[in-house]
């Protein structure tokens, strides 16, 4: 038990990053608006960067919200089911969700490699590596295909609520 609450601490606190990378993003853009407003003089990069933050922020965070889950859901028609039944959904749900998350997680990864060899550049005024993005995007994608994985097995074995006891409670906060 104690390896699926690692797993699931670990996946907050990659996410983490992506409240530093809102604040990295924030500071970029400030310094790009004042640049051009005040100086006529914009930030070189800026969106280039703020791209690539904007990937960090997303990709690195959906583990998190996997692991304390805090994701969207749409419960109308299964709180209407019986403890039996939400644990057979819970289930089919996952399972489902490790499918779909886990080929996408590995066209992402064999597109990130490609990137990679190739090294992979935006064209503009400023040559920009696009491969490191690419790394980010595929290794969110896996650590969230883990992240589901984990609460599989975890939900399988113990059920979901003695898995999320080792986490804080966020319950209803973003």
């Amino acid at each position: 038990m104690k390896l699926f609450i690692w797993m699931s601490r670990f996946s907050v606190a990659i996410g983490s990053l992506s409240g530093l990378a809102t604040g990295a993003m924030m500071v970029v853009i400030l310094t790009d608006v004042i640049g051009r407003a005040f100086f006529a003089a914009p930030l070189p990069l800026a969106t280039e960067t703020s791209v690539m933050l904007l990937i960090v922020k997303v990709f690195l965070r959906m583990a998190g919200a996997q692991a304390m889950d805090l994701n969207f859901k749409f419960t109308v028609l299964t709180d209407l089911l019986s403890p039996r039944w939400k644990y057979l959904q819970r289930i089919v749900s996952l399972s489902v969700a490790l499918l779909g998350i886990g080929m996408i997680a590995w066209l992402a990864s064999s597109y990130a490699i490609e990137a990679t060899e190739m090294g992979e550049t935006s064209f503009g005024v400023h040559p920009w590596p696009i491969w490191p993005e690419r790394i980010i995007l595929a290794a969110g994608l896996c650590l969230l295909t883990l992240q589901i994985l984990s609460d599989l097995i975890g939900s399988a074995i113990w059920g979901q609520e003695r898995l999320k006891s080792g986490l804080p409670d966020h319950s209803g906060s973003l």
